[in-house]
């Protein structure tokens, strides 16, 4: 069973009735251009009782993983690549337009500002079943199974580090989510994820005092003491415009 102890990644799992027959395989295809992580991908995945490989390649091209894709018809795929770049995102566009049910899992050791830019751009366009993070958040498996799990239900995991390169090429309004600190980013990813203070505090295993005290510090930050706003809903409505997941014009400006 995937460890849900991580705050890094989503806790809903895959449930079915009892006995090995009950659990819907997912079919996942990976590219990935370091060889080490193919064999490794080979070695550790088929201990997870949700993923079915169909298949794994180190080839990039996009008319290669377009090709594959429509022979294989996974339910989601892992594009894995050194660097997150403008090519990069032009492969994502690819894959979503052709295949628009397929939850899209983006692992990347290293971005450009060119890239993070593109990839909010994509986000707007591409807000579902997504999920874009560094190789080196992975440490197990089974939270790499946890994300595959939250694509295929039209979940969008950022993380934490290419959140905050996204808040860092945002218009000017939202820039000022800066001044949140790490774990203060962090609570305001799962407020925007509708979960309550109560939850958010069992998912980072620390006291419910403790998440109210990052709340309120959000609130300081953002200046939310207003009259005329609610400031939870505001703060939210600032982080998904400043991530990419809710496009300006939508909803009053501040």
């Amino acid at each position: 069973m995937a460890d849900n102890s991580d705050p890094r990644f989503i806790i809903k799992e895959t449930t079915g009735g009892t006995g090995s027959s009950a659990i819907r395989k997912i079919r996942l295809y990976i590219v990935e251009e370091q060889e080490i992580l193919q064999q490794a991908y080979k070695a550790a995945f088929p201990s997870e009782l949700t993923i079915e490989i169909v298949g794994i390649s180190g080839d990039v091209n996009i008319e290669v993983i377009v090709g594959i894709l429509s022979a294989t018809h996974p339910d989601a795929v892992i594009l894995g690549t050194k660097m997150l770049k403008p090519s990069t995102i032009t492969q994502l566009e690819t894959i979503r337009e052709k295949f628009p049910s397929i939850g899209i899992i983006l692992l990347s050791t290293l971005f450009d500002i060119q890239g993070i830019k593109q990839l909010r751009e994509f986000t707007k366009k591409s807000s579902k079943g997504c999920a874009f993070l560094l190789k080196h958040s992975i440490d197990r498996i089974g939270q790499l199974t946890q994300v595959v799990n939250a694509v295929t239900e039209g979940q969008v995991i950022l993380d934490s580090v290419v959140m905050e390169g996204l808040i860092g090429a945002g218009e000017a309004k939202t820039a000022f989510l800066k001044e949140l600190t790490h774990r203060e980013l962090e609570v305001l990813s799962w407020m925007a994820k509708g979960y309550r203070n109560g939850t958010i505090a069992e998912v980072l295993c620390v006291d419910p005092k403790t998440i109210e005290r990052h709340i309120n510090a959000i609130y300081s930050k953002l200046n939310m003491v207003t009259d005329s706003k609610h400031p939870r809903v505001h703060s939210i409505m600032l982080y998904l415009k400043a991530t990419g997941q809710l496009p300006y014009g939508d909803c009053g400006e501040s």
